[in-house]
């Protein structure tokens, strides 16, 4: 008795198995992932959303997605500093703590002793 549902069960995970899986999809576009992002960047309502889970409540998967739309969007420097110190600062988040560092010395021939100084801190940090 036993034998013969082991082999039922032996029987059905051959055949469940064998079925044919589907194919992945792959859906193509035109446009590029630039593009993408700076529609993000300037779809104001998502913006103010991922800001304030940021902002309030320390949430690191909104912080990365805001991370990546200001990275696509060409808005490393001018947009991601603010948060950054914020969900360093105040939530202690390790990755954002480097990206501060990344930041600050985006270019080195530009940056002075105490931000340099400011820089190695957050490097610190991040650690």
């Amino acid at each position: 008795m036993k034998s013969n549902i082991i082999i039922v069960v032996i029987t059905l995970a051959l055949v469940f198995s064998c079925k044919k899986k589907e194919e992945a999809k792959v859906n193509y576009t035109d446009e590029n992932s630039g593009t993408v992002f700076k529609e993000k960047l300037s779809n104001q309502k998502l913006m103010d959303s991922l800001e304030k889970l940021v902002l309030y409540s320390g949430d690191t998967l909104a912080y990365n997605q805001l991370k990546g739309v200001h990275y696509m969007g060409e808005q490393k420097l001018a947009g991601l500093l603010y948060y950054s110190l914020i969900m360093s600062n105040k939530y202690h988040y390790k990755k954002a703590s480097y990206d501060v560092f990344d930041i600050l010395t985006y270019d080195e021939k530009a940056v002075d002793e105490k931000t340099k100084k400011m820089a190695n801190e957050y490097l610190d940090m991040s650690k």
